[in-house]
């Protein structure tokens, strides 16, 4: 009991700060003039800032991880935020005169401001990214792209600011001393506050402290956009020093408020609906050792256990790496894997069946070095299913639900040893050329009627 509620005042107390920071922000925005005095120390600022910038990205990447693991376009935009927010951060501190560098280069005075505004159009596309079904799956099938575009910025910044080009040639070419800064300043504020006010109308009724977290970090971002409008060339002073704090507080806070989560899955509270629960085209993919209750019956358990990793270890690399499919489970000497189960794969059948036949040729090559060992027998199906969240904290999964699921386990027992048996809608999607041999008249437990699939021989 006793430790529940110092769990609950915690989490109170980090409500109120997340409540509180961006007001007292504002505040002393205001009273700038009245708390300005100047504080100039290029090590501190390089060593906490480079701190930050590192943790800022690394928590960018930490949330990129779980969205591509569950398929969720809101968390995956968030990510790219705080990873450019942290990479452009990361190079102002590198430009830290006298550290690594002997003079002042414009490019990484003004790095933190673009890295903000760059940050402001994915935290605005996250606020909104569920406005359309049809976006999420595009922004899931693109994440590498987006991902690698984020990285490619700050590199080609980095360049641009040592090799001195125009408009970055020399220090006195600072933006923060011009009206161009400003008017990307004032633009970043805008989206920044219009995705905090977007955030707050999806999470009003869902007193949870990510989202709220992420409101305020919004909300602290927009507020340094204004610091970097307004503090002009009091480089150094209070003022100056704000905006740099402001940042640094709105990553704080969304780094506890992540710790807080369940460990599993610390971003889920912002998890979009369709992640939740939605309809998906897929195709599944069952495997079974033929004949492994009677082998493991007669070997021992070291022996069994050889057996399976040398085939699970050839398994899991294939079906994952060289077909992008999702290794669902193994179940004793079964594996189930799933291809589009994110949305982003629209030739999934294509990729389920060819995942299918590499596999059957290589655990035959494993097989063959082993005489006694099981063969495999591989079914896949494809068709409509329901993904959906079953669980709570302390677990949660994501199973899919259907009869095209179950149908693929009825076509996987069926199947020939060492061979591949596919249902109709799996045959429909494969390209022409593709070789297969019909068996028809297929009594399969749970339907009604006789139903025809396909060993399938090769695929172009």
């Amino acid at each position: 009991m006793g430790r529940q509620r110092a769990r609950s005042a915690a989490v109170d107390a980090a409500w109120l700060l997340a409540a509180s920071l961006p007001l007292i922000g504002l505040i002393s925005l205001l009273l700038r003039k009245q708390l300005d005095p100047h504080f100039e120390n290029y090590r501190v600022h390089f060593v906490v800032f480079g701190i930050v910038g590192g943790l800022a990205f690394v928590l960018g990447y930490w949330a990129g991880e779980a969205a591509t693991r569950r398929g969720d376009a809101r968390v995956l935009l968030l990510s790219l935020a705080f990873m450019a927010t942290g990479g452009f951060m990361g190079l102002h501190a590198l430009g830290t005169p006298t550290i690594l560098f002997s003079g002042e280069h414009s490019g990484f005075q003004v790095a933190i401001p673009v890295g903000l505004l760059v940050s402001a159009a994915f935290a605005a596309a996250s606020a909104f990214v569920d406005i359309r079904p049809g976006i999420a799956p595009v922004v899931m099938q693109y994440r590498t792209l987006l991902e690698g575009t984020v990285i490619l910025a700050m590199g080609a910044w980095f360049a641009w600011t040592v090799l001195e080009l125009a408009p970055l040639s020399h220090p006195g070419s600072e933006a923060a001393r011009g009206s161009l800064l400003t008017i990307l300043a004032i633009s970043g504020t805008v989206v920044y506050a219009v995705s905090a006010a977007r955030y707050w109308t999806m999470f009003r009724n869902d007193r949870k402290l990510l989202p709220a977290a992420v409101i305020a970090c919004f909300l602290l971002l927009s507020e340094a956009m204004i610091g970097v409008a307004v503090t002009g060339e009091r480089k150094w002073h209070a003022s100056w020093w704000e905006w740099h704090g402001l940042i640094v507080s709105a990553f704080l806070i969304i780094g506890y408020a992540a710790r807080r989560e369940w460990r599993e899955e610390r971003f889920r509270d912002l998890y979009l609906s369709s992640t939740r629960e939605r309809q998906q085209d897929i195709s599944v993919l069952f495997g079974d050792l033929v004949g492994f209750t009677t082998f493991a019956a007669q070997s021992s358990p070291a022996a069994v256990a050889e057996v399976l990793n040398a085939y699970w270890g050839t398994a899991a690399p294939l079906i994952t790496r060289r077909f992008g499919g999702e290794l669902e489970k193994f179940i004793g000497d079964g594996v189930v894997a799933t291809f589009n189960s994110r949305g982003d794969q629209p030739d999934h059948a294509l990729r389920a069946a060819r995942a299918a036949l590499a596999l059957q040729e290589e655990l035959a090559a494993v097989a063959s070095e082993h005489q006694d060992w099981p063969r495999m027998r591989v079914g896949v199906n494809s068709g409509e299913v329901v993904l959906r969240e079953i669980g709570g904290e302390g677990y949660v999964a994501y199973p899919l639900i259907g009869d095209t699921v179950n149908t693929g386990s009825r076509l996987e027992n069926l199947a020939p040893v060492g061979g591949v048996l596919i249902g109709e809608e799996t045959y429909g999607q494969l390209p022409a050329g593709t070789v297969v041999e019909a068996k028809r008249d297929l009594q399969i437990k749970g339907k009604d009627g006789a139903v025809t699939a396909y060993v399938l021989l090769a695929v172009p």
